[in-house]
């Protein structure tokens, strides 16, 4: 693996079942996969569901009191994490202190490398992983045991809205090795992490696109805890 890879998203709900009973009506999702202990440690409780070869995971805070809780009583359900894997993490971390960033996570999960990073500085919560092989994923290999049979195939863009889009746009560039273009777009091979002024809205992840099954769907948007998934055309391909 060259380059880094969209492979992620997080989505954050009050009602874990409501939302990934949800998640299997509108996009054909298998069982998931969970690691129960260690996410209560965190004070989640979660689910990851596989498309293809790309993942969406939906966490819940087991204390409606707890910083989380108050967060999805204050906002609603919504975005919460991008998760890009990435060639050398600790070329990442490096690269990030020269301009001033620093991981809130560094450490092993699972036997691979993982980081996680602050909204502050990357628009979201973002985590940033070092998995070994690169072609497979965390909870290897029950994680690919059920993909997705609906309309949607793998993740290949995601929206991050922040007051500030092009100094974040810059960031994560910076932090990835890549160029970020004027319209606050970081382009990867076949992906997109895409920039926007939150304005008065939401702030974070808020859309993700997924490529169409079926081409004559491209246009489709399914909203999932508040984030909008937009049904693509394949590159090269019409709707």
């Amino acid at each position: 693996m060259s380059h880094p890879r969209l492979r992620q998203v997080v989505l954050i709900t009050a009602d874990l079942d409501s939302a990934l009973t949800r998640a299997r009506d509108a996009l054909g999702f298998g069982p998931g996969v969970r690691d129960v202990e260690e996410m209560a440690k965190l004070g989640f409780e979660h689910e990851v569901l596989t498309l293809a070869d790309t993942f969406v995971e939906i966490v819940a805070p087991l204390d409606p009191g707890s910083s989380f809780g108050q967060l999805v009583r204050r906002n609603g359900d919504g975005g919460y994490m991008a998760v890009v894997q990435v060639p050398d993490l600790q070329g990442v971390v490096d690269t990030a202190a020269g301009i001033g960033v620093e991981p809130v996570i560094h450490q092993e999960y699972d036997g691979h490398r993982i980081s996680q990073w602050h909204p502050k500085h990357l628009g979201t919560l973002a985590e940033l992983d070092q998995v070994e092989p690169a072609g497979t994923w965390h909870f290897a290999p029950g994680i690919f045991e059920h993909r997705a049979q609906g309309p949607g195939g793998d993740i290949v863009a995601c929206t991050i809205a922040t007051p500030d889009p092009a100094t974040v746009a810059r960031n994560w560039a910076t932090m990835l090795g890549l160029e970020a273009g004027a319209d606050s777009v970081l382009r990867l091979p076949g992906e997109e992490i895409r920039f926007v002024a939150s304005g008065e809205g939401p702030r974070g992840l808020v859309a993700v696109d997924l490529v169409a099954v079926d081409p004559a769907r491209a246009g489709e948007v399914i909203e999932l805890c508040g984030v909008h998934f937009t049904l693509v055309a394949k590159q090269g391909e019409k709707a």
